[in-house]
């Protein structure tokens, strides 16, 4: 991995990470097959709170990012881990409520937006002790809930991006996007590394590219008091490629997580290759 210059988008910081070539898998996101029809979340026969099912009707292998919402049906949920679904198959899908006081059908499940680092940091550390995750949950959106000064009377993150979007869009407001040959970035604010999300390829990352900023930048909006302290990004990068190289893994196809004393992270590898990398300090 290779960091190009930093692009600032109001006080957040993006570092690029470089990819050495253009080639990689032939993956769709989630946002795209669900917007074609071809592909669908569905609550179980009998609906449980943590799991869903996604039934991947195209030609293609989709990525599930961990932190993606999926609002609707139910009430809202976030996906636990970053999977891939093989094309014409269906999966059972883990997921994490993210909408506490709500149990009631409101139609079909539709794609969200992505939960912001602070709470994906929570998910990549409770990869291997799930007991309690979802309280855990709960309780860090009622945070962001009064930290954003957000009214929601089922205690939804959804509501939080509601009640911020214009102030998450002038963050992205003329951005057309990092290089070409951009896999992934690693986020700063206010001298603090809020996390990274790093893709097999610059073509998946760009997939993906507009829903993660807007993530990263509703944590930034918390950090808005100068710093003069310089991120350590080749640092943060160096312990993930060492605490990676130890990850607990299933073979060159699964979800693996790792973690090291001063950071957490978990992704997905498909077809001998890593689709999907997410890491946060601890």
């Amino acid at each position: 991995m290779t960091v190009a210059e930093p692009v600032f988008l109001r006080n957040l910081t993006l570092y690029p990470v470089r990819s050495a070539s253009t080639n990689g898998l032939e993956i769709a996101s989630a946002d795209e097959v669900l917007e074609d029809g071809s592909c669908a979340f569905r609550e179980l026969d009998t609906p449980l709170i943590d799991e869903i099912e996604f039934d991947n009707g195209g030609d293609q292998p989709v990525l599930l990012l961990d932190g993606e919402e999926i609002t609707g049906s139910m009430q809202n949920r976030i996906l636990a881990a970053s999977t891939v679904v093989e094309a014409r198959s269906r999966e059972t899908i883990g997921v994490i409520c993210a909408e506490e006081g709500r149990w009631s059908e409101l139609g079909l499940f539709r794609p969200g937006s992505c939960s912001y680092p602070a709470l994906r940091a929570l998910l990549s550390r409770h990869r291997r002790k799930a007991e309690g995750i979802q309280q855990t949950v709960w309780s860090e959106i009622e945070r962001k809930l009064t930290a954003t000064q957000t009214l929601s009377q089922t205690s939804s993150m959804h509501d939080i991006y509601n009640n911020l979007q214009d102030e998450v869009d002038r963050y992205v407001e003329g951005f057309e996007g990092l290089n070409d040959n951009t896999s992934g970035f690693v986020a700063a604010a206010a001298g603090k590394i809020l996390g990274c999300d790093i893709f097999d390829s610059p073509a998946i990352y760009r997939k993906y590219e507009n829903k993660l900023l807007r993530s990263y930048a509703l944590d930034a909006m918390e950090y808005r008091r100068p710093v003069r302290t310089e991120c350590d990004v080749d640092g943060f990068l160096d312990r993930l490629t060492r605490a990676s190289a130890r990850r607990s893994r299933a073979g060159t196809t699964g979800r693996f997580s790792f973690s090291s004393s001063n950071l957490s992270g978990q992704g997905v590898a498909f077809q001998g290759r890593t689709a999907h990398l997410s890491a946060f300090p601890k």
